[in-house]
């Protein structure tokens, strides 16, 4: 391990473009159920929202500093639904929260990675994200999260 705690990029691994772990959303096909399993562990239950055209349920749940965000499906097109008929319930994405998406997206774009979105777009609450291929990060969906207290450089 190195002297940084594991960790890799920036000076000593801190400084870098990302702020921290956003979330880590998880695709059901019971947001409720999944819910009521992660009281146990202290899980404190926040806001539904509904999105893209109301075929996306999302529940958050805050576990200490954590937050999951739970994927349920509304319709079998929908994305999450097509990726749970194929891969089944669980690990959906890990999202990260970063200063400025649109330098992190030209940073990324730059490096050779794939980008499923080239530009932001609207996430659950209305923020800025951007999602990167699995394939470029060993099959792990990565979000991209620009708070809504930052705004897009472009904006």
């Amino acid at each position: 391990m190195s002297g940084d705690g594991g960790r890799t990029g920036g000076a000593g691994g801190s400084g870098g473009p990302v702020r921290g772990l956003a979330h880590v959303a998880i695709a059901t096909r019971d947001a409720d159920a999944l819910a009521d399993a992660f009281a146990p562990l202290g899980a404190v239950r926040g806001e539904d929202v509904v999105i893209d055209g109301g075929t996306l349920r999302l529940v958050f749940l805050q576990i200490g500093p954590l937050t999951l965000e739970l994927l349920e499906p509304r319709s079998d097109a929908h994305t999450v639904a097509r990726f749970i008929a194929s891969r089944g319930e669980g690990l959906h994405h890990v999202a990260l929260d970063v200063d400025d998406l649109d330098t992190m997206l030209a940073r990324c774009r730059a490096a050779g990675v794939r980008l499923i979105d080239e530009t932001p777009r609207a996430g659950g609450h209305g923020a800025p994200i951007a999602f990167l291929h699995p394939k470029s990060f060993g099959g792990v969906l990565i979000e991209l999260c620009q708070s809504a207290k930052r705004k897009p450089s472009g904006a």
